[in-house]
């Protein structure tokens, strides 16, 4: 052999890919579910086959049947009064983040709103939002400067907009709440004047419109041009303007709330966090509803809240039972000294009810989620719980 090595003997390394089979889809699928959707966009760099079943329909039947689903809070922003293609955001916990001062009392809240990314959006402005389990229902508004009667549903699993049926009637600014497998919508509308006209609800078994028939005495209550804002309290529809009235579709029947439900629609925020209703003004304090005294009381507690601005824009959403509260700051521009953008801010408040007549808010965080400035003309279209 003259001293020299045997060459040495090729051999056919093994496939990877083939090495490691890929597992059934149906096991697969059952991973995921039990997966935090938080972990998502992550997931969907795996590959092209990992993004499809990320937004697949059986993914999420799969999470429902399991008892994995989560709620997310879904926030929508106009940024300015003449955007007809708003912004739509997710709550989730800001990568890696950073306590910059361990000290304070107060921790960063480690929460930012991430954009949500459409191929498409639904063109038009002022409609009425509402959430129905997974889906959003975007509920007529102005097209095309003319008041509208369509409706699209944002379909949470997937982030896509679907077609559903149109109202009877054209509704610009309308509201809009659920209740018992129904939507009910009012105000708004501008066709000859009819009182039936005024509010109608979808039915969402037969997917059907309807006409909710007034009884006598309905027209010294509200005109059909009337601007409302609806929430469900005891299983009914309350509906606030310049008066109040509670609409119980259970007898078809209509009852006056009172003077005390005479509130200011401009930047009015309202939530219904189990069966009792929140509500914030200008008054700068957050008060909840006593249906049995009929009276407003003001949630204790708070004071660790910074104060917010005169004419900072507020919501309040339900998140599982807890106040996910949002207000924003105003940004001082360059070298003008003016403010030109806003921030917004978010907090999360646990509440207690100590007894019947007192209700107590625990501030758990708080912080800034959305650094990036915006117009100050910007408002808040929606702010809601997603249950996906």
């Amino acid at each position: 052999m003259n001293g020299e090595e045997p060459p040495l003997k090729k051999t056919k390394l093994p496939n990877k890919q083939t090495s490691n089979p890929s597992l059934p889809e149906d096991l697969l699928l059952s991973i995921l579910a039990r997966v935090s959707r938080l972990y998502y966009p992550t997931l969907s760099l795996v590959s092209k086959h990992f993004r499809s079943l990320l937004t697949s329909s059986e993914l999420y039947r799969t999470r429902s049947l399991l008892g994995c689903t989560e709620n997310f809070l879904y926030v929508c922003l106009r940024l300015s009064r003449t955007d007809h293609t708003p912004r739509w955001y997710m709550l989730r916990p800001r990568p890696n983040p950073i306590l910059t001062n361990r000290k304070k009392k107060n921790k960063s809240s480690g929460y930012v709103l991430s954009t949500i990314p459409f191929t498409h959006y639904p063109r038009g402005k002022s409609s009425a939002l509402v959430t129905v389990g997974s889906k959003i229902y975007n509920i007529g508004g102005v097209i095309n400067g003319s008041a509208s009667s369509t409706v699209s549903i944002l379909d949470c699993w997937s982030h896509t907009w679907l077609q559903a049926p149109s109202m009877q009637m054209e509704r610009d600014s309308p509201s809009a709440n659920f209740l018992d497998g129904k939507i009910y919508v009012t105000g708004f509308c501008y066709r000859k004047y009819d009182p039936s006209n005024w509010m109608e609800v979808f039915d969402l078994k037969t997917e059907t419109w309807e006409p909710v028939l007034s009884r006598a005495g309905r027209l010294t209550i509200y005109r059909c041009h009337d601007h409302t804002y609806n929430v469900v309290v005891d299983e009914k529809v309350y509906i606030i303007g310049d008066k109040g009235v509670a609409y119980n579709p259970k007898d078809g029947t209509w009852n006056s709330l009172g003077p005390e439900m005479d509130l200011r629609l401009n930047g009015l925020s309202a939530c219904v966090i189990e069966n009792v209703l929140y509500y914030y003004s200008n008054e700068e304090t957050i008060q909840w509803y006593d249906t049995k005294a009929r009276s407003w009381r003001v949630v204790n507690g708070l004071k660790k809240l910074p104060k917010f601005a005169r004419f900072a824009n507020v919501r309040l959403a339900d998140y599982g039972g807890k106040m996910a509260l949002f207000w924003d700051k105003f940004v001082a521009s360059g070298g003008g000294g003016g403010y030109e953008n806003r921030m917004i801010w978010c907090a999360m408040i646990a509440l207690e009810r100590s007894n019947s007549v007192e209700i107590w808010g625990q501030v758990e965080w708080f912080g800034a989620v959305l650094k990036n400035p915006i117009p100050v003309e910007y408002g808040f279209e929606y702010v809601a719980a997603v249950n996906v």
